[in-house]
């Protein structure tokens, strides 16, 4: 953290001598709260900022910029683009650096800290504020960032915990990592954990009444508590999943923001953000409550839709040797729905989803710990089958991203199958 802490001082010391700052972010809950977090020390420091949150990161946006910028959750994977823009700019991102940018960069990975596992991009941009001022109060909105990207409270992501419950920024506490409500709504309308009576109110029903509980979270007493957790806990190991500790152990209780429960906000800023409200999104993560309701009936909206997604996925399922696949058209929550197919009902293969969209097909892959311990890479595997096939991919090496031509899927598919093969294979060995 030493390292990352020199980089960061550095970049919040040129930062603080602008005159107005142009952010770019990506539009997860990541990329949102990191907007949040560079925002509101901005604001803080009486510097003018004008925000935008994207997709992706691509020329014709690049085009239109005028520094400084600041790029949230992206930038390390694109020296060339990034390079293209004449003036001062900053990356503060976790992605695996590609080459090496002409801009100030501040990235985990510079400073020997994995940021596919133990720093998002709200933790890098956490530690620029932190030196922008007396923005500690923040560091709930980093680890809202980092529970968004599937990581655990470990390394540097533990170091900014443990600083926030000593200062009283958040509650540490054990319990379901859900929503706060009643039970059976929010069984019922579960996503992650992804239980097999997901979006049935009658078999949630069913399934509290076996159980022999009721009431609300996080209200419950502490034997129903433990009952309730050991039958979600076995229902997920029955699924054939790995994935318990998502489903109980610490939860966060976030003292300083408008919504208390780290889970909850993270779930409501990604709905927004992939339902094209990221404005919404941002203003919570400003402290502002105006829109929280609103922002509260798009995140049931969204979840309903991508429990849809996840079914329509499972029927076109289809395998090679060492991936699971789907090629779908127009799907608002890819990347989730691999996330959560990987994650709880299919643990043995990387999930691979290919969205024909806006004229070109849109890759989410997704892996599990299990398999990156294994040698998986999909940062590597996706972005040399893009190559292949004439098009760009890259990311972390649990989860990636790509971009690929309409036509080309099965030649791609081919490729990472080989990749991931060999991944594995010496992984084995090793």
């Amino acid at each position: 953290m030493k390292r990352l802490e020199k980089l960061a001082k550095s970049a919040a010391s040129s930062l603080l001598q602008c005159e107005n700052v142009r952010v770019i972010s990506h539009n997860d809950a990541d990329g949102i709260t990191s907007a949040g977090l560079i925002c509101t020390a901005l604001r803080r420091a009486n510097i003018p900022f004008h925000a935008t949150l994207v997709s992706r990161l691509d020329s014709s946006l690049v085009s239109t910029l005028e520094p400084p910028v600041v790029f949230c959750d992206m930038g390390s994977g694109k020296p060339d683009l990034i390079s293209d823009i004449e003036g001062e700019v900053f990356v503060f991102d976790h992605h695996t650096p590609v080459g090496t940018p002409n801009c100030v960069h501040v990235n985990p990975h510079l400073a020997g800290v994995d940021g596919a596992f133990e720093l998002s991009a709200s933790g890098t941009v956490y530690a620029v504020v932190r030196e922008m001022g007396d923005n500690v109060d923040l560091a709930g909105l980093a680890l809202v960032g980092a529970l968004g990207d599937r990581q655990m409270m470990i390394g540097a992501n533990r170091t900014i915990l443990e600083e926030a419950a000593n200062f009283g920024i958040v509650e540490v506490r054990p319990g379901l990592k859900m929503d706060d409500g009643p039970l059976k709504t929010v069984l019922a309308s579960a996503l992650d954990p992804l239980l097999d009576f997901s979006g049935d109110p009658e078999k949630t029903r069913a399934f509290l009444e076996e159980v022999g509980v009721a009431g609300d979270l996080p209200k419950l007493g502490g034997k129903e508590l433990s009952r309730l957790s050991t039958a979600l806990v076995l229902k997920v190991l029955i699924q054939g999943s790995f994935a318990a500790d998502s489903v109980v152990g610490e939860t966060i209780r976030l003292k300083r923001e408008i919504v208390e429960n780290a889970f909850e906000l993270m779930w409501i800023l990604n709905s927004c953000g992939k339902m094209e409200e990221t404005g919404l999104a941002l203003t919570l993560c400003m402290r502002d409550k105006t829109f929280l309701s609103e922002c509260r009936k798009i995140d049931q909206d969204y979840k309903a839709k991508t429990l849809s997604e996840v079914h329509l996925a499972q029927e076109r399922l289809q395998e090679t040797e060492n991936v699971r696949y789907v090629l779908l058209e127009d799907m608002d929550a890819a990347g989730v729905v691999s996330g959560l197919l990987v994650r709880y009902l299919y643990a043995d293969k990387p999930m691979i989803l290919m969205n024909r969209s806006e004229g070109i097909v849109k890759v989410s892959a997704r892996g599990n710990r299990l398999l990156v311990f294994n040698g998986l890479d999909l940062s590597v595997a996706l972005r040399e089958g893009a190559e292949k096939v004439g098009g760009n991919g890259g990311g972390h090496s649990v989860a990636s991203g790509a971009s690929i031509p309409i036509g080309t899927e099965e030649e791609f598919i081919k490729h990472v199958d080989q990749v991931v093969g060999s991944q594995l294979s010496e992984g084995h060995k090793g």
